[in-house]
C-alpha cells in the first residue's frame, strides 16, 4: 500500500521579534564608553534583554552593572 505524500504544514509560530525600548551609556573600568540597548523580548510581556550596539549579549547583574560574555564588567554612566 502506498503512503500518501506528506505535505508540509506551515508553522503557526510567529517569529520572535525584539523591540528596542531605549539605549543608555555605560563604561568599563578603564572609562571606555559603550552603548547598551534594552530590548523588549516579546510584545506584551515585561521581559527584557540587553546587548551592545554590535549585538553582543549582556548579562544584567544589578541596577548598576552588566557583564559581557568574556566577563568584562560595565557600569551605568551617570552624566
Amino acid at each position: 500500500m502506498a503512503t500518501p505524500p506528506s505535505h508540509a504544514v506551515p508553522s503557526r509560530r510567529q517569529p520572535t521579534t525584539r523591540r528596542e525600548l531605549y539605549r543608555e551609556q555605560c563604561q568599563d573600568i578603564e572609562g571606555v564608553r559603550f552603548m547598551i540597548i534594552v530590548w523588549q523580548n516579546k510584545p506584551g510581556l515585561s521581559t527584557v534583554s540587553y546587548s551592545l550596539e554590535d549585538g553582543t549579549p549582556l548579562h544584567y547583574e544589578d541596577a548598576c552593572y552588566f557583564t559581557t560574555p568574556e566577563g568584562k564588567l560595565l557600569t551605568r554612566c551617570e552624566d
